[in-house]
């Protein structure tokens, strides 16, 4: 077992479950900015996008660390093309977080008021999305015991399921918030309302690659 451990510690796997930790807290970040954003307190929005910019360039560190192990490990049972694969799709949670951040602090973007309510709760079911993601990452460990009693592919596979139904609950405020803007979008200028469409992009765009993360994972799980 302590083999089993040191070959752990010497994979890729353990930089790609702490860049998934900080994903994780960019995604946290991305709540605490739009609620700041949202209330208009631009100077409070700020501190919260420079603690996502600091958290983009540590995923980024981890992302390289992660990469420089994969050829160099005897551990993997798994195409590194799998592994490899599973890091490109990882690293883009915190870079879309960046842009969000990044698109609302430069125009100073404030969400219609009747939108809000949504607007937040789309983001939070987003956030949970990468929540389930980052727990899905933190069993890789335990699949590679798994020959060893271990139940750590049923234990992803209910990861799985929970991603799937939040995932459905996520597209379903989408469409809310969406049909929300249509109602409103002739009351505001044109350059406004588009600039509107594509955050809520970006914020669907981030769930659907946190759920990538999971698949990705399911899949060097049924390796």
């Amino acid at each position: 077992m302590d083999r089993i451990t040191d070959l752990i510690k010497k994979s890729p796997f353990v930089p790609i479950q702490k860049h998934m930790q900080v994903s994780l807290s960019c995604a946290d970040e991305l709540l605490n900015f739009l609620k700041a954003a949202t209330n208009t307190k631009w100077k409070e929005a700020q501190i919260y996008r420079k603690k996502i910019v600091d958290l983009e360039h540590e995923a980024d560190k981890l992302k390289a660390e992660a990469r420089s192990l994969v050829p160099k490990s005897i551990f993997l049972s798994v195409p590194r093309e799998d592994v490899l694969e599973l890091v490109k799709v990882a690293d883009e949670i915190p870079n879309i977080v960046k842009n969000i951040s990044g698109l609302m602090i430069g125009r100073k973007m404030e969400i219609p008021s009747i939108m809000i309510p949504n607007f937040m709760k789309f983001a939070n079911e987003s956030a949970e999305i990468c929540k389930i993601a980052s727990n899905a990452t933190n069993q890789i460990d335990e699949l590679f015991q798994f020959a060893f009693g271990g139940n750590a592919v049923d234990e992803i596979q209910k990861l799985l399921t929970d991603l799937d139904v939040m995932e459905d609950r996520c597209d379903e405020t989408e469409i809310i918030l969406r049909s929300e803007l249509f109602e409103i979008e002739k009351d505001h200028p044109p350059i406004n309302v588009m600039f509107l469409y594509s955050v809520i992009n970006k914020i669907g765009e981030l769930a659907d690659t946190a759920e990538q993360v999971g698949h990705r994972i399911s899949l060097i799980a049924s390796r």
